[in-house]
């Protein structure tokens, strides 16, 4: 991610100067030389760029940027001043195309204009999505969810330090679950009920799974990336297979004893997840965050007020919180759809990113209408 960094301090010295001097000073040409490098240098490999801004998180080629310091958060507040929420660079861009459209930032009258290698608009969120060609049996979707919770089951119970983990199996368990959800367009019949508290784990880690995958896909997620969500999602919770069965199926409320060891989860998942091969490094990093909140409150304790939560993490915290209370427990009942959206929109801003929150909100309401 440092060229991107480097593109986007370059850029903001660019406007800057450009709107300091004029756009014929030869410090923005030659900024807008070296602008131009940085993006022919991160295109060799690719057709074009992709950023994206979704809330306060800069978003490139699908991939959240976590560190992009004063000069990101400034390129951030310019496009938004603009009313751009997403830029594409495609290849064939010259000199003199990317310097109009400096300049064009700079200028605070300005309208963006059309230019040949460079698309600007707002962050396509929509609900559907890809036409497939899979034949899929929509009459026992309930059917088919229990089949991949039994095998996230017999996944889930070879993790141990001492055993490989099963990477193929959980990818089997997203590209169905992928299909399926593109093919079903009512994400509330792909989530299964918890039917016995033995089974809490195995069932909320698919639930969340879709629920985050779905959400992704609403925002424009896709491919690797989506399924690097999917599996990250399944195994948020795999830290509390490190913890005791009498504390994780206990039918009463948790002392303050147990409560801290369950708060102790997220960092035994990440532990564990960071030193398996083939598991995306986005997996650890959810297992971790996902009990952070959006206001940077939560836990572990140990990063708060440290690093801000992925935007993968919020997806899924998101998710996390919605199936949790959707769920009975031994400890209270399952709450109605109606009644979690209310709570959930109560804590907007402060455990849930607005935007992301908003979002799903959007696509609860569009499934319990149809």
């Amino acid at each position: 991610m440092e060229n991107i960094q480097d593109f986007i301090s370059t850029f903001m010295s660019a406007i800057s100067n450009c709107s300091l001097y004029s756009k014929e000073h030869s410090s923005v040409d030659n900024l807008t030389q070296k602008a131009l490098s940085i993006l022919d240098e991160l295109m060799k490999e690719s057709d074009g760029i992709d950023i994206m801004i979704i809330d306060n998180d800069l978003i490139l080629n699908k991939m959240p940027v976590r560190e992009i310091g004063v000069q990101g958060n400034k390129f951030m507040k310019r496009l938004k001043r603009k009313g751009i929420s997403r830029v594409d660079f495609r290849k064939g861009l010259i000199f003199s195309e990317l310097k109009q459209f400096i300049a064009d930032i700079a200028a605070v009258d300005q309208d963006i204009r059309t230019y040949p290698h460079i698309r600007t608009g707002t962050v396509d969120v929509r609900l559907g999505g890809l036409k497939l060609d899979a034949d899929i049996d929509l009459e026992s979707l309930s059917r088919f969810s229990s089949e991949q919770v039994e095998k996230l089951k017999d996944i889930y119970h070879n993790v141990s330090p001492f055993k490989r983990l099963n990477v193929a199996g959980l990818e089997d368990i997203v590209v169905n679950f992928i299909i399926t959800f593109k093919r079903e367009a009512n994400i509330l019949k792909l989530i299964s009920p918890v039917k016995s508290y033995s089974e809490y784990t195995y069932t909320h880690a698919t639930n969340v799974a879709v629920l985050s995958m779905f959400q992704s896909e609403t925002l424009g997620v896709k491919d690797d990336m989506l399924r690097d969500i999917g599996i990250a999602a399944l195994l948020h919770d795999v830290g509390k297979l490190f913890i005791s069965k009498e504390i994780l199926e206990k039918k009463a409320a948790l002392d303050d004893h147990e409560w801290q060891e369950i708060r102790l989860h997220p960092l035994y998942g990440a532990r564990y997840l960071a030193k398996i091969e083939g598991i995306p490094r986005l997996a650890s990093i959810v297992a971790f965050e996902h009990h952070l909140r959006y206001d940077g409150k939560g836990y572990p304790a140990s990063a708060i007020h440290s690093k801000k939560q992925h935007l993968c993490s919020q997806i899924v915290a998101i998710a996390d919180f919605f199936d949790a209370l959707r769920s009975r427990r031994p400890y209270r009942r399952e709450l109605e759809i109606r009644e979690i959206i209310a709570l959930m929109k109560k804590d907007s801003g402060s455990m849930f990113s607005p935007v992301l929150l908003d979002n799903f909100m959007r696509a609860m309401h569009k499934a319990l209408s149809e």
